[in-house]
């Protein structure tokens, strides 16, 4: 059963450092920041669920992401309106992700890069 669209009132997430966060709004920004600070860091072994997950931002999506009935945002139609290649071997100013379950999440305002294969797994959930 989907858990889209998510119609509860606004409830902003007060713990980003749990393993598992359900049913609350986040910014990607503020959660790197909970857990890694200024340092460079992946979000790595991660649970998502029924949350609404807001930038500006870019998810750098690595090995081991899964999105399970998860709504992307509007790209106006086309999926590719939210994929970002890196041009070259590194993609810095991103908040990455590895190992990491999104089940039944919104996304707003949120950009997507990766290795090639995973953004073509991408392309093929939005088509």
């Amino acid at each position: 059963m989907s858990r889209l669209p998510i119609m509860r009132e606004v409830r902003v997430a007060t713990d980003l450092t749990s393993r598992v966060i359900q049913d609350v709004d986040l910014n990607l920004f503020d959660l790197h920041v909970a857990n890694h600070g200024p340092a460079l860091g992946m979000i790595d072994g991660r649970t998502f669920r029924g949350c609404r997950i807001q930038g500006p931002a870019i998810m750098l999506v690595s090995y081991g992401v899964r999105f399970d009935d998860c709504s992307f945002g509007d790209p106006d139609g086309d999926m590719r309106n939210l994929i970002l290649r890196p041009v070259g071997a590194r993609a810095l100013g991103t908040v990455p992700f590895r190992d990491t379950l999104f089940e039944g999440c919104e996304f707003y305002n949120v950009g997507f890069t990766g290795p090639e294969d995973v953004l073509n797994d991408l392309l093929a959930v939005g088509a």
